[in-house]
């Protein structure tokens, strides 16, 4: 099942120093061209019957004759758009095929963002990575972007937040879309694309307002960005056979694996690394194995087989309880797949937050270009039932959200639940 991330819009733009860009007001914010309208009149006409040819289902949520009409209402209205209020159209029309792998989205290569990352802890959007010359906002709470409440965006922008197919979903894309120039400008948030003002709770309750840049989203990762450093687990160590997106770590009586499995590798990436793997659990006879799928947006739930089939060919590995994997609201597509998995397979318990995407419904993305403007839209190819009855999300056996107090400090309550619960059960 892949979850292949695309651009919301195709930017071609002029990188000045640092995190500023230049665009021209003809890029975004004037109408369409003639030229433009009647390229996206062709577009718009292709993405209807390329969807209903190869999407799966593709009126299974929507009405077909409300979808058609709505295009046709959009294609009429192109001589008043412009690129941002277009895309927002698109979108919102979109969300409404209702399931999260049929997307008009912003992710992929070229868009603009604002320099700072977010994280939800229970209601509060505290931000986790910014740049570091406004690094003491680091653990600070957004209240308002351009004057507009959380609560009130939160309203606005729902519509149009793609790759959504359940509240945990929404939540989780709720904090990646807020900081896109290209949507707060669709949405009539801010008037330029090049800065908004965004307004923060400190932590001795006075509110801060500061105007940031929006930039290139490629630099986003670069050294001049500030993190709040994850919380990796105590008294472990991490081991040489960890491949790209799947890190081991022992602990230091090689009695516990964890494994962050945070993006898939390739199948023969995952083949050597799954022989490697049972040759170190046998060789070290660890008991406990810990699979960290909490920030796995998806991939090939094939690949994340091979990583079950390893695991069953370890006879010293306690399969009575001692296996975990632990999941949240960005636990999508494949890795939610593989999450039902390995509590089938490997008898797994399943502890943190209900998975973004839902175990029954319509998944595996496929993708195609318009011929015109050149973005790329998402489609579902398959329906699959993970479980016998539906549920919002993969619901974990245990119930566990993150803490905010705790992460600051370094510390993942999740995680840790987990590892005292193996000293408990050893213990007794």
């Amino acid at each position: 099942m892949k979850f292949i991330p695309i651009t919301l819009l195709v930017i071609l733009c002029s990188l000045i120093t640092g995190f500023t860009f230049s665009i021209t007001q003809s890029d975004k914010t004037r109408l369409l061209s003639n030229k433009q309208v009647a390229q996206w009149r062709a577009d718009i006409d292709f993405m209807q019957q390329a969807l209903e040819r190869r999407h799966i289902n593709l009126y299974h949520t929507v009405n077909a004759v409300f979808f058609k009409r709505e295009l046709t209402r959009i294609k009429q209205q192109l001589t008043s758009l412009t690129e941002t209020s277009l895309a927002i159209e698109l979108m919102r029309l979109i969300q409404q095929v209702g399931d999260g792998h049929t997307q008009f989205a912003y992710w992929g290569t070229k868009y603009h963002r604002y320099p700072l990352e977010l994280r939800l802890f229970d209601k509060d959007l505290r931000v986790t990575g910014i740049t570091r010359q406004h690094k003491q906002l680091l653990g600070a709470k957004l209240v308002a972007i351009e004057g507009m409440a959380i609560e009130q965006l939160h309203k606005v922008a729902a519509p149009i937040l793609q790759g959504v197919e359940n509240i945990y979903s929404a939540q989780q894309r709720f904090t990646e879309t807020i900081i896109i120039a290209e949507i707060l400008h669709g949405l009539k948030i801010s008037q330029s694309l090049q800065q908004a003002r965004f307004t923060f709770e400190l932590s001795n309750g006075d509110e801060f307002s500061i105007q940031l840049k929006s930039f290139y989203n490629q630099q986003f990762n670069n050294p001049d960005v500030d993190f709040i450093k994850k919380p990796t687990p105590t008294n472990f160590t991490h081991n040489k056979i960890s491949i790209e997106g799947l890190d081991v770590h022992l602990s230091f009586d090689n009695q516990i694996a964890y494994l962050d499995f945070h993006h898939y590798p390739d199948s023969p990436a995952m083949q050597d690394f799954s022989q490697d793997l049972i040759e170190l659990l046998r060789a070290k006879n660890t008991k406990e194995v810990i699979i960290d799928l909490r920030n796995n947006g998806g991939g090939d739930f094939f690949v994340g087989l091979q990583l079950a089939w390893a695991l069953i060919m370890v006879d010293n590995l306690n399969w009575r309880d001692g296996l975990y994997v632990l999941t949240s609201r960005k636990t999508f597509s494949a890795a939610m797949s593989n999450a039902v998995q390995y509590r089938q397979l490997l008898n797994a318990t399943l502890v943190g937050e209900p998975t973004g995407a839902n175990p029954v419904g319509y998944q595996d993305a496929g993708n195609f270009k318009l011929p015109n403007s050149g973005w790329n839209v998402m489609y579902s190819k398959r329906l699959y039932k993970f479980q016998e009855t539906s549920t919002l999300g993969v619901q974990p056996d245990i119930l566990l959200a993150p803490d905010w107090e705790l992460f600051r400090q370094g510390k993942d309550n999740q995680l840790e639940w987990i590892l005292e619960d193996i000293h408990k059960r050893n213990k007794s």
